[in-house]
C-alpha cells in the first residue's frame, strides 16, 4: 500500500470530476461535452494501446486506429442521440477497418500482425467505450446517470475491496506470473463487495421506488456477480498485456499510470451492463 498516499487525490479528484459529469449529463450542451471527454479518453487509450503493440513490433497504423477510435465511440453517441442512426458504430467500425486494409496496400510485410493488432484495438477500447455512452443516454424512462453510476460503483469496489483486503491480508497469489500483487482473498472479498454493492442499489431503487431505474432482486444478484468476475479479469487482461510488452504501466502519469490503466476493468464490465439493459428491451 505504499503508493496509496500518491493515488487517494488523484482518485478523490477523479471521482469528483466524474460525479459532476453525471449529475449535469443530461443538459443539452453536457451531453455533448460529456460525449467528447469519452471519444478523447478513447483515443488516449488506443494510443497507449498502440504503444504497447509497438513493443512486440506491430505496426498499427496510428493515424487511422486513433481517428476511427473518436468517431467509433461518437457513432455511439449519435446513434443513442438520433434513433434514425441505429446501426452507424457498426457501419463506422466496418468502414475503419476497410481502411486499415487499405493502408497496407502498398506494404504486405507483416500486414497479418498489424491488422489484427489494430482491429483488436478497436474492438477492445473503441467498442466498450462506446457502449458506455450508450448506456448513459439510454431511451426516455430509464436514467441512463444511474446506470453509469451502478457500473463504476459495482467496478471500481470490487478494485477498492480487493486491493485493501489483497495488500493487508492476502497470502495465496491469484495471478503470479501476470500480477504478483493480486491475491485469492483480495479477490473474494472484492467479488462480496461487488454482490453487496448491487444489492444495495437494487434495494434504494426498490424502496424508493425509482421507475428509471428497473432492476429485480435477482437481476442484481446475478448482474453482480458476472460483473464482480469480469472487472478482475479486465485488469489481469490489461496486466497480460502490459507484461507481454514489458511495461509496468500504460503511460507515465504521475500517480496514474495511464488511461488504459484507469478503464481496464471497465472495457470488459461495460459491455455486459450493455447487453443485459438491450436484452432487457432498454437500449
Amino acid at each position: 500500500m505504499k503508493d496509496f498516499g500518491k493515488r487517494l487525490p488523484l482518485a478523490l479528484f477523479s471521482i469528483g470530476a466524474v460525479v459532476a459529469l453525471l449529475v449535469f449529463a443530461l443538459l443539452p450542451q453536457m451531453k455533448w461535452v460529456v460525449a467528447l471527454i469519452v471519444s478523447v479518453l478513447a483515443v488516449v487509450a488506443v494510443w497507449e494501446y498502440g504503444e504497447l503493440s509497438k513493443a512486440k513490433g506491430a505496426k498499427i497504423g496510428t493515424e487511422i486506429l486513433l481517428a476511427g477510435t473518436f468517431l467509433e465511440v461518437f457513432s455511439f453517441f449519435l446513434s443513442s442521440l438520433y434513433p434514425f442512426l441505429k446501426g452507424l458504430s457498426l457501419c463506422v467500425f466496418a468502414f475503419v477497418v476497410l481502411l486499415l486494409f487499405f493502408s497496407h496496400f502498398k506494404e504486405t510485410e507483416g500486414a497479418i500482425l498489424d491488422l489484427s493488432t489494430a482491429v483488436f484495438g478497436l474492438i477492445y477500447v473503441a467498442v466498450p467505450m462506446g457502449m458506455l455512452l450508450s448506456i448513459l443516454y439510454v431511451p426516455k424512462g430509464q436514467d441512463g446517470r444511474i446506470w453509469v453510476a451502478y457500473l463504476l460503483v459495482l467496478t471500481k469496489i470490487g478494485d477498492m475491496g480487493a486491493y485493501f483486503v489483497g495488500n493487508l491480508w492476502g497470502k495465496q497469489k491469484l495471478a503470479p506470473t501476470i500480477s504478483p500483487s493480486k491475491t485469492v482473498e483480495g479477490s473474494v472479498f472484492g467479488l462480496l463487495c461487488t454482490l453487496g454493492a448491487s444489492f444495495l442499489f437494487y434495494s434504494i431503487g426498490h424502496y424508493m421506488n425509482l421507475s428509471s431505474f428497473s432492476l429485480s432482486l435477482s437481476g442484481s444478484l446475478g448482474l453482480g456477480l458476472i460483473l464482480g468476475l469480469a472487472g478482475p479479469l479486465g485488469d489481469l487482461s490489461e496486466s497480460l498485456l502490459k507484461r507481454d510488452a514489458k511495461r509496468k504501466d500504460s503511460n507515465a502519469l504521475p500517480g496514474l499510470g495511464g488511461i488504459l490503466d484507469m478503464v481496464d476493468s471497465l472495457l470488459f464490465t461495460a459491455p455486459i451492463l450493455y447487453l443485459y439493459l438491450y436484452f432487457q428491451g432498454i437500449l
